[in-house]
């Protein structure tokens, strides 16, 4: 599940994602998301991973056009997670996206906004 958590800051979309993701979930902030292209043309995401499960092949695929569609006009992402194995997947992230990517632990998600808000 995602879904949209109350935002600090216009240009920072907050996203918390938990369980099983679905391809209606994609779909539901998708919006938000292009409302925040159209009006600031960059913009910075939080994703807070709680208890999350993992999605199914036609979710993989529907997070495929979902990337391509909005990491050209991300500036930041920061990722909230106590997991340690996400560390790894934001440092090969950096090498694919223009974007800046950071891994935050949830005890400094503070840290995160600030650093977005930058």
């Amino acid at each position: 599940m995602m879904k949209l958590i109350e935002s600090r800051s216009d240009d920072v979309v907050a996203v918390e994602i938990s369980e099983k993701v679905t391809r209606k979930d994609y779909q539901e902030i998708e919006g938000a998301l292009q409302d925040l292209v159209d009006r600031h043309g960059k913009i910075k995401v939080l994703l807070i991973l709680g208890d999350y499960t993992g999605f199914s092949m036609d979710v993989f695929l529907a997070k495929l056009d979902f990337i391509k569609k909005f990491y050209q006009y991300c500036d930041r992402i920061a990722y909230v997670s106590d997991r340690k194995w996400l560390e790894h997947v934001v440092d090969i992230q950096k090498h694919f996206i223009k974007a800046d990517v950071k891994h935050f632990d949830p005890t400094h998600q503070n840290d995160a906004w600030t650093w977005l808000e930058q």
